[in-house]
């Protein structure tokens, strides 16, 4: 949605910027904040762009803040789970992966780099996140034609944040358990039984603009066992991971050297999970990318994927052949892809909606019960264009939709 300068606020934000501030040892502190942000389309409530400025230590400094905070009670109890995930991500989990990557001494170009989360607070009607973002990273427009230089990025730091998932579960394994009991249940899909009406209005919505009569059949078929499919694919299971559960163009910020990405970091990971990492390898290309684009290069993604995985078990002596064989990751990409292609068709209407049309459906989908949002979009030709983009690439590869069910 449009960002927008917020004139008045809520005290309990007010106190927030002030423990940021104390984090930051700043004096004399100056802020604006802003609802949304000018080169990001802000789909949720909650989230706000802060310019602060304090005296330091010498001189006057800047940083611009994130800040993940509801002041309505009953948007903040709807999303209590996400901050509770993304809690355990930061305050738990990233410590671990970091001290990976120094006791291994693992070589830069195989380095994650994560947001600096400079305040997580989950404290009852508190709930509040804090990241602080360099000004250097940009996000791309959620309409940008993604090329393989943004992607292969992408989908490298999905390999690096899956190895180092293996390698904490072969040299912490009490840790990952007891990490794996609080993100036990997903966030969206633990209970198989329930069904919003919504999601079943945006799955069928896509899959009646789908060209392929069979693969339209069929995909109707499976829209009463979407949320059983989907549980199935974030349930932990042998190799699983730890998982993004929200890769895609939104949620990555680019490093760019003369006007070339040279890195990305991934944000908010309210959704991490133990699963599949095909999981969130569908994810990606389904949600970020078109027909075209899948053509060219999906298997050299999947080839980049396995490599970079591959070299960064190697740095911390671990053979990917024992720990992700090839064929068991040829046996993922058949099963679990269905996850990518569903999350991809509830979701396709929105993400190729325009700010506003996107922000009126988003609401009524997360924060109502049964919303639906019959909207004539005004890019509904690239909402079929993508939507078919998807539905071909996933048959034409002869992925399963219904594996999971049938075991």
């Amino acid at each position: 949605m449009p960002f927008r300068k917020v004139s008045r606020c809520h005290q309990d934000f007010i106190e927030i910027l002030y423990k940021v501030a104390a984090k930051l040892n700043l004096r004399d502190l100056e802020y604006v904040i802003e609802y949304g942000s000018e080169d990001i389309d802000m789909f949720y409530t909650g989230i706000y762009k802060v310019d602060i400025k304090g005296a330091g230590e010498k001189q006057r400094v800047k940083y611009v803040a994130i800040v993940k905070w509801h002041g309505d009670p009953k948007k903040r109890v709807s999303c209590r789970e996400l901050y509770h995930r993304e809690y355990i991500f930061y305050e738990c989990i990233v410590p671990e992966l970091l001290d990976i990557q120094r006791r291994f001494e693992i070589i830069e170009g195989l380095k994650m780099k994560f947001p600096n989360c400079i305040l997580a607070n989950i404290e009852l009607n508190k709930e509040t996140i804090v990241f602080l973002r360099d000004n250097k990273f940009r996000c791309l427009d959620r309409f940008h034609k993604i090329d393989l230089a943004h992607a292969s990025l992408v989908i490298k730091n999905l390999a690096k944040l899956h190895a180092l998932s293996f390698v904490l579960e072969k040299t912490k394994p009490k840790f990952l358990e007891e990490i794996k009991k609080q993100c036990s249940k997903d966030v969206q899909y633990s209970d198989p039984t329930y069904v919003s009406k919504s999601m079943v209005y945006y799955f069928n919505t896509s899959v009646n603009v789908v060209w392929d009569p069979t693969a339209k059949e069929k995909l109707k078929a499976l829209a009463p066992s979407i949320v059983r499919v989907l549980n199935k694919c974030t349930t932990s299971g042998p190799h699983s991971v730890l998982c993004h559960g929200d890769c895609w163009n939104n949620n990555i910020f680019y490093i760019y050297q003369r006007n070339r990405p040279v890195d990305v970091i991934l944000i908010d990971y309210q959704l991490c999970r133990f699963a599949s990492p095909v999981t969130d390898i569908s994810y990606y290309l389904y949600m970020s990318t078109e027909r075209d684009f899948l053509n060219q290069h999906h298997d050299r993604l999947l080839d980049i994927y396995y490599g970079t995985l591959s070299a960064v078990l190697r740095q911390c002596n671990l053979d990917v052949e024992e720990v992700y064989p090839k064929h068991i990751f040829q046996e993922h990409l058949r099963q679990y892809s269905v996850l990518g292609l569903i999350e991809a068709l509830v979701s396709m209407k929105i993400i190729t909606a325009a700010a506003e049309e996107a922000f009126e459906m988003t609401e009524m989908k997360y924060y109502t019960e049964d919303g639906t949002a019959d909207i004539v979009l005004q890019n509904q030709t690239l909402y079929e264009k993508r939507v078919n983009g998807v539905v071909d690439d996933f048959f034409e590869r002869g992925y399963s939709l219904d594996h999971l069910l049938n075991n």
